[in-house]
């Protein structure tokens, strides 16, 4: 061993030079000049299929959610968006399928959208986090799980990435009182 430092190899002031934005990659550094033809809000398909309505009496029922599925009528988004609908999506598999490279699929979704395609997913996935969280009563794992995040613990960095929180704290801070149920 070299001096007193057990990893001589090991440069432990590249992370203090770095600056903090750069200590990982980030997706997501490229922008489009023009509104996103296909903005997340507008393409989001809902978990849910059926909305809980009441009658005149303040008996509940469900009726089904029209329009769930509305295609854009662009063949690799509305394929991009079923597949991340069913869960986890591997965007270099999905890409290879059409024959596109990671940048291709990177440019297209970026053009249809305004973000990259692993920005968009991990928008999706989010997304679907504060649905699973805010209606149903679904333990942190499960939301993990459905959600495409993958297990407790990525969801914990998810929040703390894009929320600043902890998932039962994001579901306090979204949930209303008669939120559970609203949807099935």
């Amino acid at each position: 061993m070299r001096g007193d430092k057990p990893y001589p190899r090991w440069n432990t002031n590249i992370l203090s030079k770095t600056p903090p934005n750069q200590h990982r990659r980030s997706p997501g550094n490229r922008t489009l000049t023009v509104l996103p033809q296909f903005p997340l809000e507008d393409i989001y398909i809902t978990l849910f299929t059926e909305r809980r309505i009441y009658d005149r009496d303040g008996n509940e029922s469900y009726e089904p959610i029209e329009h769930r599925v509305k295609a854009t009528h662009v063949e690799m988004l509305d394929a991009l968006r079923l597949a991340l609908d069913e869960g986890a999506v591997n965007l270099k598999s999905f890409g290879n399928r059409y024959g596109l490279t990671p940048p291709d699929l990177n440019g297209l979704v970026l053009a249809l959208t305004g973000m990259e395609a692993t920005t968009f997913r991990m928008a999706w996935q989010m997304r679907r986090v504060d649905e699973l969280l805010r209606y149903t009563d679904l333990t942190i794992e499960e939301v993990a799980r459905r959600s495409g995040v993958g297990t407790g613990s990525n969801l914990f960095y998810a929040c703390q990435r894009d929320f600043h929180c902890s998932p039962s704290e994001r579901r306090d801070a979204i949930r209303e009182w008669n939120d559970v149920g609203r949807f099935r």
